[in-house]
């Protein structure tokens, strides 16, 4: 299986590294950091729409042919990003049939992990579920790492007190985060085909809270490019827009230069988070 972009040295001390890992139904992508410098940067998709099943696979597939991820870490963080998530306000975290909630808003979750994180500075909980299968695949490799949901984490990329609306685009999906006046609204994940279903999410996402487009900034990463559809289709509907750079946090390889740096500061923001 080979990797969709990838930066690594001949050799890296892995036992002065830590190891950042992002999963979602699409694909593997993980960052490789000795102290404040970037080792490695590796990006993969799926093939095809795999089953749960067919995606744990090929997980297992790229950790084996993968030298380095074979190695004993200083610590490896597991970034799950599922869609199916809920969040839970503190009061009601102890009461609720974690379950229930996940079926109700998302459908059957059997066969299915049923993990939470307490994201501190909102007091609320991230109640989310991962695949048994990938979960399991994970735990087999990586006894000792943390695991998180990625939207637990989106909602710190984003600070100031005005209208912002954060948007992570990779093949086929959009992750949002939406925060009006400083203050978080929504950390949603959409499915996409087309630029018009996604201006429809980002739209919608706004009017449903009351949020002026007009008055938001939209910040953007991931695979968008200034001079696609995709780009155009969003500029005619927002008017303030920026790329994310890279977080300063880091010193990089010279070969992401070679790339727009907003196709990876989402992955480099994250490793920064856990």
């Amino acid at each position: 299986m080979n990797p969709l972009f990838q930066i690594q040295p001949p050799s890296i001390d892995c036992s002065n590294a830590r190891l950042c890992v992002e999963i979602s139904s699409h694909g593997l992508s993980y960052v490789i950091l000795s102290n404040k410098i970037v080792s490695a940067l590796t990006i993969y998709n799926f093939n095809d729409r795999p089953t749960d099943q067919q995606a744990a696979e090929q997980i297992e597939q790229i950790i084996t042919q993968q030298p380095f991820l074979q190695q004993n870490f200083e610590s490896v963080k597991i970034v799950y990003s599922y869609p199916s998530s809920v969040l839970l306000p503190q009061e009601f975290f102890y009461s609720t049939d974690h379950k229930a909630m996940l079926e109700l808003v998302h459908g059957n979750c059997n066969n299915y992990t049923i993990k939470s994180d307490f994201i501190q500075h909102y007091s609320i909980h991230n109640i989310y579920c991962v695949p048994d299968v990938i979960n399991q695949t994970i735990t087999r490799y990586f006894t000792n790492a943390k695991h998180k949901h990625h939207f637990s984490l989106l909602p710190d990329l984003v600070s100031g007190q005005g209208n912002y609306l954060y948007c992570i685009f990779s093949p086929g999906q959009l992750k949002t985060i939406l925060k009006k006046e400083g203050k978080l609204q929504a950390v949603q994940l959409f499915a996409f085909k087309t630029p018009e279903d996604a201006i429809y999410h980002l739209l919608n996402l706004c009017q449903s809270f009351e949020v002026n487009v007009t008055n938001c900034e939209l910040l953007l990463s991931g695979m968008i490019t200034e001079n696609s559809a995709l780009y155009k289709e969003i500029y005619k509907y927002f008017n303030q827009i920026k790329f994310e750079g890279l977080s300063d946090q880091f010193q990089y390889p010279k070969e992401i230069n070679h790339y727009p740096s907003h196709y990876f500061s989402h992955l480099f923001s994250i490793a920064a988070c856990v």
